[in-house]
């Protein structure tokens, strides 16, 4: 059901190189990770020496932006000071490099959304579109304060932006969106389709078959409907 796998997640317990390597052993041709460096502005030779994991027989198809301190709570820095000088031209070389495809933009944790973050999204997704990477915007779960917390806020987002919406079913299980309707309705042209899918089982966010959520008929209904796209395993082990 997958054909691409998050290192960031699935290998957590690894070093981005040991992970790489796990993925190509496991069968993957392609992977996604979060942020993969301590700072928003990585030192060149960081950069380097990630580019340097992939190649011919594995590629780097999607990667998160930096999310501000993830390990106290933040999810994006939109709403506050906006992405650190330098950090898209970092994207913009590890693209260069590594062909990577598609950036999940976290937005930060501002309620409501506002303006400032429409406004910064807009910027974001043009200056990625230089490079050939589209943006992403993900309705995440667990946060009562994130701004978008289901499909259809985050097609709107989309069409204000000119971002593509990532479809993660473990964050929709969690957050009880009527999946089904969300599908019908891409089924019948009123939502796009997503431009990245993740899936996860829910609850417990393992891999498929360890929770109670009809994964593979969900993705089956989106490919039957035009999504061509990747379908990353972001589970946790």
């Amino acid at each position: 059901m997958s054909t691409i796998i998050n290192c960031s997640t699935v290998y957590a317990h690894m070093s981005p190189h040991d992970a790489v390597n796990a993925a190509r052993d496991d069968g993957y041709a392609a992977v996604e990770f979060w942020w993969p460096f301590d700072l928003a502005v990585p030192a060149p030779d960081e950069v380097s020496a990630f580019c340097d994991l992939f190649d011919d027989s594995l590629g780097l198809y999607a990667m998160n932006l930096w999310g501000g301190d993830m390990a106290a709570g933040q999810r994006g820095v939109l709403d506050t000071d906006g992405l650190p000088a330098g950090h898209l031209e970092a994207v913009s070389q590890i693209a260069s490099a590594t062909g990577l495809k598609c950036s999940n933009v976290l937005l930060g944790r501002s309620g409501e959304l506002t303006d400032l973050q429409v406004q910064r999204l807009t910027e974001i997704t043009a200056q990625l579109e230089l490079s050939g990477v589209r943006a992403l915007i993900e309705p995440l779960s667990g946060m009562s304060d994130y701004p978008i917390t289901d499909p259809w806020q985050a097609e709107e987002l989309a069409q204000q932006t000119g971002a593509g919406v990532l479809a993660d079913f473990y964050h929709f299980a969690a957050n009880g969106v009527d999946v089904d309707a969300w599908l019908t309705d891409v089924e019948a042209g009123r939502v796009s389709l997503p431009a990245h899918v993740q899936i996860a089982d829910f609850p417990g966010r393992g891999a498929p078959g360890t929770g109670g959520v009809p994964l593979r008929s969900w993705v089956e209904r989106l490919r039957a409907a035009g999504y061509a796209g990747e379908v990353a395993g972001e589970w946790t082990l």
